[in-house]
C-alpha cells in the first residue's frame, strides 16, 4: 500500500510540475522563462517567434449587426532584425471601423528583474492611404534584442458580410496559435484552406441571441488550434507566396437578414457572370470610343490585324498612363482619359472600345495577377478577381491577347503578373471557362559571340544578344527604368562582367528585340597561363536552390529557351591547355534540358550552350532532382577553359 500512495504522489507531482510548465498565455503573464529565451530550438535561425496569438471573429445582433474581432499576441525577439516586429500598422475603414482597448507592452530582463514599457497613447497614429482606407500606427518602447512585445486590441466594423483572413502561418515560426470564428445563421460563408500545413479545425453550432429580446438564433462556430507552427520561409521562383501559407479565408455566398429577401452571392460562374452585367463593369466594356478619330486614322492605313493591334494599344497608351492599381471596375474610364491616368479597369475598359471600334470581336478574361494569387478552382468568386485584359478573335480564328497596363507590353506579350495559368472567360460558365495564359509568350534568348585577344591580353570582340518574347520585354523595362543609357550600361556590364565600348538597341517595347555591343574582358592569369569562363560571359554561375528541402512547388515565370554560341581566336603563342568537358542533361522526360560542348581547331575555339525548360511548375517531391540538375548547370559554367603560353 505504501508503495501505491508513493508511486501516486510521483504521478501527481508530474502533472502538477508540466501543469506549472505550461505558457501563461494571458495578456501582462510573461514569464521569466519567456524572457531568458535565447533561441527557438525548432528553428534556431529564427529572428523572431510568435510565443502565442489568440483571434476571435463574432457578431453582436440587436439594432443593427456589428461584426467584432478581438485579438492578442506575444512576440519574443530573438535578434536585431526581429525589432520590425514591434513596427505594427492596423487597417481600416474611416467612420465604419474602429480599434478599441488597445494595449501594447515591452517586457526586459533588466539585472534580474522584469521591466513593463507600456506604449503611451499619445504614440498612436493615423494615416491616410486611400480615399477612405487608413492605418492605425504604433512601435511599442523599448523594443531590443531578447524583448517580449504583446498587444491586444478590439475592433468593431458594420463590414457584416466581410470575415478578415485567419492567418495561421507567419514570416516567423509560431509556437501556439487559437482561433475561432461565429458566424450567425443570417450570413452564409465560403471556408478555403489554405497552406500546405494540416489545420485542427473544428465545427459546431451553438447558440445567440438577438440583445434585448429572447429570440434565439444559430451560430456557426469555427475553432483551430495550433503548435510548433513553423515559419513560411522566403524562396526565389514563387509567384505569390500567400498562396502557401496557412490561412483560412472567408467569401460570402448568402445574406439572409430578418425582414429582408435571401440574397446568393457567387454560387456559379454563371451568377458571377449575371452579376458583374449589372454593374460598372458591364458599362465599362460596353463603353464608347473615347478615341475614334485616332481609331479611324489608323483603320485608314488597311494594316495586317496584329499590326492594327499593336498601333491601336500604342496609341491608348500613349494617351493614358496606369498608376500601377489593379481593379476589376471603375465608376467612369472616361474621367480617366481626361486625367490622362487611370487603373488596369480604366485602361482596359477604353483599350477595349478602341479595339471594338476597329472592327474586332473582344471578350474580357478575368484574372488575379500572380502577385494576388490564383483564382480559387472549387468554388466561384467575385471578390477573388482582380483585374481583366483583353482576348481578340482574328480573322483566321485565332485569338489574340492585349493589357494595356505596361507601356513595353505588346499583342500576346503581357507582363509576367498577367500570365496566370487560372484565368476565366468573361460571359462563359463551367469548366470551359478556364483560360491558361501561362504559356502565352515562351522567352527564348540567343546570344552570339566573336571574340580575339588584343596586344594585352584582353579578351575583346562583338556580342549579339537576341531576346524574344518576356526577355525582350524585361530588356524594354530595364531601358525604360535606367535614369539615362550610361546607367543602363552600367548595369549590363555588372552583370556580364565586361566593358562594354558601344552598344546599338533595336526594337525597343516590341516582342523581338535585339542589343550588340562591343567588349572587353579580363581575363584571369597566373604565370604563363590563362583562365576563361566557360562560356565567357556567366550565365549561371551558382545554384539558385540552396535549401535542403522545399515545402511548396517552385514557379518558374514562363517557358524559356536560352542559346550561347562563341568563337574565340587564341591570342599568338597559346595553346589550348584544357577545354571543359562536353556534357548533355535531360531531366523529367525532357521538361529542362542542358547542352555545352567547346572545342579547339587551328587556334579558334568554338563552343556551344543551350538551355531549355518547358515546364513551369515543379511539385516538392521534385524538389531534390530539380536542385541536382541546376547544381550539375552551375557545375558547367563555372568551368574553365585554360589558354597556355608555349615555350
Amino acid at each position: 500500500m505504501k508503495k501505491l500512495i508513493l508511486s501516486l504522489a510521483a504521478t501527481l507531482a508530474a502533472v502538477s510540475l508540466l501543469q506549472a510548465q505550461e505558457p501563461d498565455y494571458r495578456f501582462g503573464k510573461v514569464s521569466e522563462e519567456e524572457l531568458r529565451m535565447e533561441r527557438y530550438d525548432r528553428d534556431p535561425d529564427a529572428e523572431a517567434v510568435v510565443l502565442c496569438e489568440e483571434v476571435r471573429t463574432y457578431y453582436l445582433i440587436g439594432n443593427q449587426f456589428t461584426r467584432m474581432t478581438d485579438y492578442f499576441i506575444r512576440i519574443k525577439v530573438l535578434k536585431a532584425e526581429g525589432k520590425e516586429y514591434a513596427d505594427v500598422e492596423l487597417p481600416y475603414v474611416f467612420q465604419r471601423e474602429n480599434y478599441a482597448s488597445l494595449d501594447a507592452v515591452a517586457y526586459n530582463l533588466v539585472d534580474g528583474k522584469v521591466v513593463k514599457t507600456p506604449l503611451k497613447k499619445q504614440y498612436l497614429f493615423r494615416e491616410q492611404v486611400g480615399e477612405e482606407q487608413w492605418l492605425l500606427k504604433f512601435s511599442v518602447p523599448e523594443v531590443r534584442e531578447g524583448t517580449v512585445i504583446e498587444y491586444r486590441y478590439r475592433m468593431n466594423s458594420d463590414f457584416i458580410t466581410y470575415i478578415p483572413t485567419i492567418v495561421v502561418q507567419h514570416d516567423i515560426p509560431t509556437e501556439y496559435i487559437r482561433a475561432a470564428v461565429e458566424i450567425p445563421e443570417y450570413l452564409r460563408f465560403n471556408i478555403d484552406t489554405k497552406g500546405y500545413l494540416s489545420l485542427d479545425m473544428q465545427e459546431n453550432v451553438i447558440a445567440g441571441r438577438i440583445a434585448g429580446t429572447n429570440v434565439p438564433y444559430n451560430v456557426r462556430e469555427i475553432r483551430l488550434e495550433g503548435r510548433d507552427i513553423p515559419a513560411l520561409k522566403r524562396e526565389p521562383f514563387v509567384w505569390n507566396r500567400n498562396e502557401y501559407r496557412s490561412m483560412i479565408d472567408f467569401e460570402l455566398s448568402q445574406l439572409a437578414l430578418p425582414f429582408t429577401q435571401v440574397e446568393n452571392f457567387s454560387s456559379s460562374w454563371k451568377d458571377v457572370n449575371e452579376l458583374l452585367s449589372k454593374i460598372d463593369f458591364n458599362d465599362n466594356i460596353h463603353m464608347g470610343n473615347p478615341f475614334k478619330k485616332e481609331v479611324d486614322a489608323i483603320v485608314a492605313q488597311k494594316p495586317a490585324p496584329r499590326q492594327m493591334l499593336h498601333e491601336i494599344l500604342r496609341m491608348v497608351q500613349s494617351h493614358m498612363k496606369w498608376d500601377g492599381k489593379y481593379r476589376l471596375m471603375s465608376p467612369s474610364p472616361n474621367d480617366a482619359v481626361k486625367r490622362g491616368s487611370g487603373n488596369s479597369a480604366e485602361i482596359n475598359s477604353v483599350l477595349m472600345a478602341a479595339v471594338k471600334d476597329a472592327g474586332f470581336d473582344v471578350v474580357p478574361i478575368l484574372l488575379n495577377p500572380r502577385s494576388m494569387g490564383r483564382l480559387p478552382q472549387m468554388y466561384a468568386t467575385l471578390d477573388g478577381i482582380n483585374t481583366f485584359i483583353l482576348r481578340v478573335t482574328l480573322d483566321d480564328g485565332k485569338f489574340a491577347y492585349l493589357d494595356g497596363t505596361d507601356p513595353d507590353s505588346d499583342v500576346d506579350l503581357l507582363p509576367t503578373d498577367l500570365l496566370v495559368d487560372r484565368a476565366r472567360i468573361y460571359g462563359v460558365s463551367g469548366d470551359v471557362g478556364w483560360c491558361d495564359l501561362s504559356r502565352l509568350a515562351p522567352g527564348n534568348t540567343h546570344i552570339n559571340m566573336t571574340l580575339g585577344f588584343d596586344p594585352e591580353l584582353s579578351v575583346h570582340g562583338r556580342i549579339t544578344e537576341r531576346y524574344t518574347n518576356v526577355p525582350a520585354l524585361r530588356c524594354s523595362s530595364a531601358y525604360g527604368d535606367a535614369r539615362s543609357e550610361e546607367e543602363y550600361v552600367e548595369a549590363l556590364e555588372e552583370e556580364h562582367h565586361i566593358r562594354i565600348d558601344s552598344l546599338t538597341i533595336n526594337g525597343l517595347r516590341s516582342a523581338h528585340l535585339t542589343q550588340e555591343f562591343t567588349m572587353t574582358r579580363e581575363p584571369e592569369t597566373a604565370g604563363d597561363f590563362i583562365y576563361l569562363n566557360a562560356t565567357i560571359i556567366p550565365f549561371l554561375t551558382e545554384n539558385p536552390f540552396k535549401s535542403p528541402e522545399r515545402k511548396y512547388p517552385v514557379e518558374f515565370d514562363n517557358p524559356a529557351s536560352y542559346t550561347m554560341q562563341g568563337v574565340l581566336r587564341l591570342p599568338e603563342g597559346y595553346v589550348v591547355e584544357e577545354l571543359p568537358r562536353a556534357a548533355r542533361f535531360n531531366a523529367f522526360d525532357g521538361d529542362i534540358t542542358c547542352f555545352y560542348m567547346a572545342q579547339a581547331t587551328n587556334g579558334v575555339i568554338q563552343f556551344n550552350m543551350r538551355f531549355n525548360q518547358k515546364r513551369l511548375i515543379f511539385l516538392p517531391e521534385e524538389y531534390a532532382d530539380l536542385q541536382a540538375f541546376y547544381g550539375a548547370v552551375v557545375n558547367i559554367c563555372n568551368s574553365r577553359i585554360v589558354l597556355r603560353k608555349q615555350q
